[in-house]
């Protein structure tokens, strides 16, 4: 059910984000290309978080670039589909890439002391071990995608939110670093229960 879930929202992504597809498609625009730009835009998203302290105006931009990594990481997929160029090592980089952007906005929105270090740690903590938890099921024949209610996605889009608030309502962002941490946490549990129960039925029906 929930694989399905997550399936129906790509295929509504892709659907409303077709015409860019097929333009980055006609002029064979690369995914790695893409899957890089994503990096790169969130390497600058977590820049203007760190400002974001001092220049409050900064945190705008913070979510300009914020909202550009999420939507470059969506469609270099798409786009791979598209052109018949997906592979292993794309895929690789593409996780290792998007895992390292979205501890460098973590670590700088810390950093800038825009939250507590409690829990904005506890939130990176959190938000990896939900994508960690599911690649370390995958191997084993469990899919993972979409199980749970936190997943990068709706964390980028908790976090936009909170930022534009933020210049307004200063806590904001620590609102967000609560429940980003408390709810990718029960996503965590959550897959690991899963997890448990498809092991422990694959177990039972061996023996």
């Amino acid at each position: 059910m929930a694989s399905r879930r997550r399936k129906l929202e790509e295929e509504v992504f892709e659907k409303f984000s077709a015409g860019f597809i097929e333009r980055l498609s006609r002029f064979r625009i690369k995914p790695m290309i893409i899957t890089v730009l994503a990096f790169i835009t969130a390497l600058v998203s977590a820049a203007f978080y760190y400002l974001g302290a001092v220049i409050s105006a900064s945190y705008f931009l913070a979510v300009v670039f914020l909202a550009l990594s999420g939507f470059f990481d969506a469609v270099d997929g798409a786009v791979a589909r598209r052109l018949k160029m997906t592979s292993d090592l794309g895929a690789f980089l593409d996780s290792v890439f998007d895992k390292l952007g979205e501890a460098a906005i973590y670590i700088a929105i810390i950093a800038s002391e825009a939250v507590s270090v409690f829990w904005g740690a506890l939130a990176l903590t959190s938000s990896l071990m939900v994508s960690y938890v599911r690649h370390r099921a995958e191997p084993l024949g469990v899919d993972l995608k979409g199980v749970g209610f936190m997943e990068r996605a709706e964390r980028t889009i908790l976090l936009i939110i909170a930022t534009i608030i933020t210049p307004f309502i200063k806590q904001a962002l620590e609102v967000s670093m609560i429940l980003i941490a408390v709810l990718a946490m029960m996503t965590v549990a959550w897959r690991m229960l899963y997890a448990i129960q498809a092991l422990g039925m694959r177990s039972y029906r061996r023996s």
